[in-house]
């Protein structure tokens, strides 16, 4: 298992915050935004396995998975069921089902979870999805399978994207080929609703103008303590454009009640 750690130059009564990125990326993604929540506590972020520079799983992989290895590494890093700690998580698209699942493997660990952009897909919806997404990337001899990638990296360099970043998402986004579709396998075939509903955790989910804003609403209905909100400025490269205003957010909520920094 591969992490980022960033820190302040000194760690404030905080519980650490760890983050779980999207689908196919690495916790590279969170780049801008680990810096700016890192000025007053740890930021700790995962590549899930086979993504980044995590190693592949022998098997095709579920959620519980998923969640399971980050356990696994958060005890290898001193932060677990042997610790007094508690942590906070924040997940984007597959990386919020993670964070959902490791809230509800280990609910003692987990104090907070926060979810900008949920895959919350149910019934016929997810199998579509499943049937869409969870299949081996193609690769064509004159690499014309790159250029729709290379397309969706630099989709918000409109919106301000330095070609730099765009180019850094991109081999993030060729990096786990041609086993990309395996963490779509593990979303499309997690049943959310059985699941969400059994998270006891305060949660603030987060929208914006680009996707999965209708999916993360309909999420909230399974969730016992949640609150939303929308961002309406927010169109593409969310976590590197407007990475200050997301941290300001998420901050306001992780620290409403930070009393709670260990275990009771």
């Amino acid at each position: 298992m591969h992490v980022r750690v960033a820190s302040p130059d000194m760690i404030k009564a905080r519980p650490p915050l760890v983050l779980f990125h999207p689908t196919p990326y690495s916790s590279n993604y969170f780049n801008g935004f680990m810096k700016d929540m890192a000025k007053d506590r740890m930021v700790i972020a995962i590549d899930t396995p086979g993504y980044g520079d995590s190693d592949s799983p022998e098997s095709l992989p579920t959620i519980r998975d998923y969640a399971e290895s980050a356990a696994s590494a958060l005890d290898s890093l001193g932060i677990g069921d042997s610790s007094e700690l508690v942590v906070d998580v924040l997940g984007y698209h597959t990386g919020g089902l993670i964070a959902a699942e490791l809230a509800l493997i280990r609910p003692h660990l987990v104090r907070r979870i926060v979810l900008p952009g949920l895959p919350f897909y149910t019934g016929e919806a997810r199998k579509a999805a499943y049937d869409k997404n969870a299949k081996p990337d193609p690769i064509a001899r004159d690499g014309s399978h790159l250029l729709p990638k290379w397309e969706f990296a630099t989709g918000a360099v409109e919106a301000g994207l330095s070609l730099e970043r765009a180019q850094e998402h991109f081999n993030d986004a060729v990096q786990c080929y041609p086993d990309c579709w395996k963490a779509y396998h593990a979303v499309f075939t997690y049943e959310s609703e059985k699941q969400l509903v059994k998270i006891t955790q305060p949660v603030l989910l987060m929208t914006n103008a680009s996707s999965l804003k209708e999916e993360t609403e309909a999420a909230q209905k399974y969730l016992k303590n949640s609150t939303l909100i929308h961002f309406p400025e927010i169109t593409l490269g969310g976590f590197d454009l407007h990475s200050g205003a997301l941290a300001n957010a998420v901050r306001k909520f992780l620290d409403s009640d930070d009393s709670i920094n260990s275990r009771k």
